[in-house]
């Protein structure tokens, strides 16, 4: 078992002609050997919040325990735990071999599998979550019941991909078409 960046491809979509068109350096400027990657990095992270409006002690303890959850002698070893749920977020902990070796690694897995994290974060087409209203909806609804319905047999891929053009053009009214191209340009920090 070894771990990789996500697929890539020597095809991309020509916004003109709404055609798939092969990869050249115009076009995919960040291929590597005529492969175009965009690794997803889905879910973007784990943050923490400590409510205003509460006590000043509570504050104060909510601080402590996220300090403590992020500090480097802490998180350095949760990453190597899979039920934690992180990833390695720290350049220590994706360069330092040696807590992943303590938690069963071979040194030669742990090198794979931080080299394709590493890869992945310092693509230049590197992918986040969508990151507008309506983005579990979008997502965590219309995509995966209509992906569940196609693996399970139910319709064929060109129903579930219509079913999806249809869920989200639904979602998509309801925000405001416009409200939602000026937001999530915004978080791509495209001004104009």
């Amino acid at each position: 078992m070894g771990a990789t960046v996500m697929m890539g491809t020597k095809k991309v979509l020509d916004k003109a002609t709404g055609k798939l068109v092969d990869c050249d350096a115009t076009r995919c400027p960040h291929a590597i050997d005529g492969i175009n990657y965009s690794p997803f990095a889905a879910f973007g992270g784990w943050t923490g919040g400590i409510n205003a409006k509460a006590d000043d002690k509570v504050k104060q303890a909510g601080y402590d325990f996220l300090s403590y959850m992020n500090q480097a002698a802490q998180s350095n070893v949760d990453v190597t735990i899979g039920w934690t749920g992180y990833n390695p977020y720290r350049n220590s902990q994706l360069d330092n071999l040696e807590p992943w070796i303590k938690a069963g690694f071979t040194e030669e897995s742990a090198k794979n599998y931080l080299g394709a994290i590493k890869d992945s974060l310092n693509n230049p087409n590197m992918a986040s979550d969508l990151k507008i209203p309506g983005t579990a909806e979008y997502q965590g609804v219309v995509l995966d019941r209509e992906l569940a319905r196609f693996l399970a047999g139910e319709i064929t891929a060109e129903e579930a991909v219509a079913n999806v053009e249809t869920g989200w053009e639904e979602i998509t009214e309801r925000f405001g078409r416009d409200e939602q191209k000026n937001l999530y340009k915004s978080s791509l920090g495209i001004t104009n």
